[in-house]
């Protein structure tokens, strides 16, 4: 997608954002605990209105702020999954600039053209357990039919009471999305969810993809390589599908990575620049210069087109069969590296690409313990060397003083050569006997 230069309104939301964010909410993940008295904070504003629409399943209050009071009905909730902050944090900063944004963006009278309603947070218990589900183990946003979570009747009835011509559905992504087939993370990604599986498009899911076309525009001035759009299979169970068939122009943003950029900064800055943008063009009708080319211009948001690290042409034997393969490595939120992928990567990129020449993966060997043992650098070192990647035994008889990661099992694994799920601990060599350690994902020349 080709750079386009914002107009001075967006151009303004950034310096304010900049200035004006949240500071506090610059970390990895967000709980109720962080935004409530952020809530509490603006809903003291006169122009803006806190509403408790009830309490999550562990009897967490949710609360909607609202703003202007125009006949034109904006619905923006965030955090549905418990482990999706981004967008959070990008709404609260974004009512926190709205009136001095709007002073030189929208129009003089905008309060009186529309009302924007806000739920931060609709999943408060899954985001203090750090979980896409709720407190009774479901997915609310496969619960748009059934309504057995009172997260989703919360979302259900504000739709039903409310109805809104434009709703924003704010997720995360996982870091490993690409915008189409290239080595670039889709930092944003676009859906105008369908209502029905024939999946065609009526007014308000038009207006939805045009939008979003105003938006992917606009965002890429700031990332011209960054932004992806979902498919646009019908899913049953989903709010986002399931709204659209109420009439509303349903548009679904999902933050995703940026490198260099642990805590989604760039995303959260980005959700504010995109749906200010949208209320700019909706209330100016420069939505309507977009066309339905527009919108499928965005890229693929392509799955798996990134890994976060990857060793390539590495060598393995598995009962006696050679053979040259690449393998991916992920770490979850813990900081854990596992082996995600094995075989022919050649169209995956990563965040660290590691080029292994042909060396050899060892067979995989455990140091059994049955005694405490203190493990100092040195002595972790000539274990690597001798071909020890991992322990096996009682964890707690295991001092590590190594400064270097270490693997202990309570059981040696079932093979000695690597396979998917693995945590990523092994030994590989190569033709000049110059040999590495592969320790959670991190390379360690011995």
């Amino acid at each position: 997608m080709k750079s386009s230069h914002p107009n001075t309104n967006v151009q303004a939301a950034e310096s304010l954002w900049q200035t004006h964010r949240y500071g506090e909410l610059d970390k990895s993940h967000l709980r109720f605990s962080d935004i409530d008295p952020i809530i509490k904070t603006l809903a003291e504003r006169p122009d803006i209105t806190m509403t408790t629409l009830g309490h999550s399943c562990a009897r967490r209050p949710i609360y909607r702020l609202t703003t202007g009071h125009g006949p034109m009905v904006i619905l923006t909730w965030t955090q549905m999954h418990g482990d999706e902050p981004t967008a959070t944090a990008a709404v609260l900063d974004w009512l926190r600039i709205l009136p001095d944004l709007a002073a030189t963006s929208l129009p003089k009278d905008w309060q009186s053209l529309v009302t924007i309603h806000v739920i931060p947070m609709l999943n408060p218990d899954g985001a203090e357990r750090c979980t896409r589900v709720n407190e009774q183990g479901i997915d609310i946003n496969r619960d748009a039919r059934q309504l057995q979570t009172p997260e989703g009747n919360i979302l259900w009835q504000q739709v039903n009471e409310l109805s809104p011509d434009v709703a924003f559905n704010l997720h995360d992504q996982n870091p490993y999305y690409t915008a189409g087939q290239s080595a670039y993370p889709a930092t944003i990604a676009f859906l105008a969810p369908a209502f029905h599986p024939d999946k065609h498009v009526d007014a308000p899911r038009l207006r939805a993809k045009q939008l979003i076309a105003c938006m992917a525009e606009t965002l890429s001035h700031w990332l011209p390589c960054h932004i992806g759009r979902y498919d646009d299979t019908y899913s049953l169970r989903s709010f986002g599908d399931n709204i659209a068939g109420t009439g509303a122009s349903t548009i679904l943003i999902e933050s995703g990575a940026h490198p260099q950029d642990p805590h989604r900064q760039v995303a959260r800055k980005m959700n504010v620049i995109a749906m200010h943008s949208a209320i700019d063009a909706l209330l100016c009708n420069r939505y309507q210069e977009k066309s339905l080319a527009d919108y499928y211009r965005i890229p693929d948001n392509v799955e798996d087109g990134l890994t976060d690290v990857k060793f390539s042409q590495l060598q393995q034997t598995c009962h006696d069969t050679a053979y040259t393969c690449d393998i991916s490595v992920n770490f979850n939120a813990s900081g854990n590296a596992s082996i995600s992928h094995i075989g022919d990567l050649s169209t995956q990129s990563a965040f660290k690409s590691v080029a292994a020449f042909d060396a050899m993966v060892l067979p995989l060997k455990a140091r059994h313990i049955s005694e405490p043992l203190t493990l100092t650098k040195d002595a972790y070192l000539e274990l690597l060397n001798a071909g020890i990647c991992y322990f096996v035994g009682d964890a707690s008889m295991l001092s590590n003083k190594s400064g270097m990661p270490v693997l202990c099992l309570a059981e040696p694994f079932d093979t000695d050569t690597l396979y998917p799920g693995a945590p990523a601990y092994w030994i590989m060599r190569d033709a000049a006997q110059t040999q590495w350690a592969v320790l959670n994902g991190e390379v360690i020349e011995l």
